[in-house]
């Protein structure tokens, strides 16, 4: 958790931090929210990109210098006119994976999918219309950004994930290369409180991706995944099969799908600032 204060940019653009009442989670949320310089001073409607961070996050890590001060290069390619001006939103979506829990304990992905889309909407002039609103996403957000597209294909018309957390198979814990060690046991705990302990078989369904990629009516969704091969977790779960996996049964249902994989590059934040233009140019590609 960094600072909560507003934070105003040279060019005239703004970060403020919000809390609201979730009614799917019964208490106040964050989230933060990049205005670009011309908002104040128009009255126009802008479009959005909801922007899901990874685990261990929250919605202040995208602009901290450790995390790459992201928030100042989508700042720049706005103000260079590389990408057209645009509204992003960065839930606190802390280890959720961004989805209910199996035993009915936390919604989150109604927090974000219900609740934070009408806050932002009811508060902020935002065109509402599915092609002004993407959803990206890194790590664990990168899995709950393709997630929540592919289960509301009415909502987004486009997807990112960045370093996604594909999970091949019927239960996700099976899917880690060791599971019984010290990290896998971490993981599998942290997929037992949303998946359920043992795994709730038909709630792993509907929230798996390589399912939902197959059976799901994607409504000309358009989906982007990037991977490095040094990512970090790669010897914990097998993460460049899963984005292949799903990038392929994209593909073979003839669903717009680009995969870039980069050859020794890492994981999460890191991978995401080396790629942004690429990322932010993909999900603004229909703002225009």
């Amino acid at each position: 958790m960094e600072s909560r204060e507003t934070i105003t940019l040279e060019s005239g653009s703004r970060i403020e931090f919000k809390t609201f009442q979730s009614k799917a989670l019964g208490r106040e949320m964050r989230y933060s929210i990049y205005f670009p310089a011309s908002y104040d001073s128009s009255s126009q409607d802008y479009p959005v990109v909801y922007f899901l961070h990874g685990m261990n996050n929250d919605e202040t890590s995208w602009c901290v210098e450790r995390y790459g001060n992201q928030h100042l290069g989508i700042d720049r390619l706005i103000r260079t006119g590389k990408v057209p001006e645009f509204i992003m939103v960065h839930p606190d979506g802390e280890r959720s994976f961004y989805t209910d829990a199996a035993d009915g304990s936390a919604d989150y992905e109604k927090y974000i999918t219900q609740d934070l889309l009408q806050d932002v909407e009811g508060n902020f002039r935002i065109k509402k219309e599915r092609r002004y609103r993407a959803i990206g996403g890194t790590s664990m957000g990168g899995y709950g950004s393709l997630k929540i597209a592919m289960r509301y294909p009415d909502l987004f018309g486009s997807a990112f994930g960045g370093s996604p957390i594909v999970l091949l198979g019927e239960d996700p814990p099976s899917g880690l290369f060791d599971p019984g060690s010290r990290a896998g046991q971490f993981f599998g705990g942290l997929l037992g409180r949303v998946y359920g302990n043992p795994v709730d078989g038909e709630h792993w369904k509907a929230n798996n991706l390589e399912v939902l990629a197959r059976t799901a009516d994607l409504n000309g969704l358009r989906v982007m995944m990037i991977y490095g091969t040094a990512d970090r977790y790669a010897a914990l779960i097998p993460l460049e099969k899963g984005v292949r996996t799903l990038d392929g049964i994209l593909k073979q249902r003839q669903i717009s799908s680009r995969l870039e994989i980069f050859e020794g590059e890492p994981h999460g934040w890191e991978l995401i600032g080396t790629h942004l233009e690429e990322a932010v140019m993909f999900m603004t590609e229909s703002f225009r």
